[in-house]
């Protein structure tokens, strides 16, 4: 009797062995179950692999297969979620490299870290010289009738450093960009709303979070606070009131993040993110119409802090003439909307008339966050530079001449690293810019 219960135990175990072996392959071919799609990197599923003589001379073919086979494998999306759930709940570590977990599962994204912590710093030389660049453009549009204002968006890692993992260095102190950005444009006069110092004030009054725990760009309670602040200044600017959003009733508090407040924690791909906080979302409506109001026709470049105020709070579209626009990253056109809809009478920014464009507008706000002050403002302030001051045949020759000045300083070594060239022209033309 004993051999028999083995010999069924047995049988049962292989039986079982088979059927999880069958299991993927069945739900790959019928999909008898159906299961959440996956998010960011995990949804991409590799092209149906092609046999033809030249992958099999150069070996990509089973390589294109076993990809393709691995992102159609069946349960692969339970299996990617209990995977990550798992590492996220016992080590609180991330399954993407882009991702950092914070302390009460607060989740960071790394670039803005690297920001905080100032390793990613520009020289100091540069910054000036971008810097004047900026205020010299502000002067061209400010001569035009046209305000410039440069916003400064909040960073998620620096208003909750506190939450930051603990084994990360320690900042460095008045060296990251966005300190030493901010400072030299207060020296140089700059227009300038600076919303990581408004952010770091209103933590000690807000009487709800200003980040969403699983996202990286202000939540609505943060994004409200903005709008409105960003209005009264460009009120102030412009000498006349704009209409207003307000609170209607109380907020809708929920466990349930929306939108942009889960741009990290849903690309994580978990079954239950186990969220730090709750998520808030003001209810808004509009305040009532005061005398002399007007929407102005605005241009807003920026990044992606842009989308949390026309998403969250329908500020652009309330405050704003329809004909405003938004140039996101300075590349492609966006109507004044609660959805991305592109601008049907072109949606590339190369191919419009920059000149045009920029002085058909009331106000340009510029919007960045500190990850990308690198930018330019998107290339932006260059171009309007260039527009506003082309260079002429002397200034070219006197930029050479300081560039070959710098190159003949600089080691063999150093001439042969990648991007010296262009290293060197930029050196030299902040430098004769700075000059004068």
């Amino acid at each position: 009797m004993l051999a028999t219960n083995q010999e069924r135990a047995k049988r049962v175990l292989l039986w079982l062995l088979l059927l999880m072996l069958l299991l993927p392959a069945v739900q790959a071919k019928f999909r008898l179950i159906q299961l959440a799609p996956l998010e960011g990197n995990f949804a991409e599923q590799a092209p149906r692999a092609v046999l033809n003589w030249q992958k099999l001379r150069d070996n990509t073919y089973q390589t294109d297969l076993e990809r393709y086979l691995e992102t159609r494998l069946g349960f692969r999306e339970g299996l990617i979620r209990l995977r990550n759930q798992l590492r996220f709940t016992l080590f609180k570590a991330s399954s993407s490299p882009f991702m950092v977990i914070g302390q009460q599962g607060v989740i960071f994204q790394d670039y803005p870290i690297k920001a905080y912590l100032g390793l990613d710093t520009i020289a100091s030389l540069q910054i000036r010289f971008r810097v004047k660049q900026f205020k010299q453009v502000q002067q061209d549009l400010a001569a035009r009738g046209i305000p410039l204002l440069f916003i400064m968006a909040p960073n998620k890692a620096r208003h909750l450093a506190h939450l930051l993992p603990p084994h990360l260095p320690t900042p460095r102190l008045g060296q990251s960009n966005y300190e030493v950005f901010t400072a030299e444009m207060r020296q140089q006069g700059v227009a300038l709303l600076d919303l990581n110092s408004l952010f770091k004030a209103w933590a000690d009054t807000a009487r709800y979070p200003l980040f969403s725990w699983g996202g990286t760009h202000w939540n609505a309670v943060g994004a409200a606070l903005s709008a409105d602040t960003i209005t009264g200044r460009v009120e102030h600017l412009l000498h006349t009131p704009l209409p207003r959003l307000r609170a209607i009733g109380l907020p809708v508090i929920t466990d349930t993040a929306r939108g942009m407040d889960a741009d990290l924690s849903r690309p994580l791909n978990m079954f239950q993110s186990l969220s730090a906080y709750p998520s808030v979302y003001p209810r808004l409506g509009p305040a009532p119409a005061r005398p002399g109001e007007r929407r102005p026709n605005l241009l807003l470049v920026g990044d992606s802090f842009s989308w949390g105020l026309m998403f969250f709070s329908p500020f652009i579209q309330h405050s704003f003439a329809p004909e405003s626009r938004l140039w996101y990253y300075n590349s492609t056109v966006y109507l004044p909307d609660s959805f991305e809809h592109k601008d049907p009478a072109g949606s590339e920014v190369k191919k419009l008339d920059l000149r045009q464009q920029v002085e058909s507008r009331q106000i340009v706000l510029v919007l960045v966050s500190e990850g990308n002050l690198y930018s330019r403002e998107f290339e932006l302030t260059p171009r309007l530079f260039d527009l506003y001051h082309p260079q002429s045949n002397e200034d070219k020759e006197r930029i050479r001449e300081i560039e070959r000045k710098f190159v003949s300083q600089q080691s063999w070594e150093a001439q042969t690293q990648p991007g010296f060239a262009e290293r060197m022209h930029e050196q030299a033309v902040a430098t004769y810019y700075l000059e004068q």
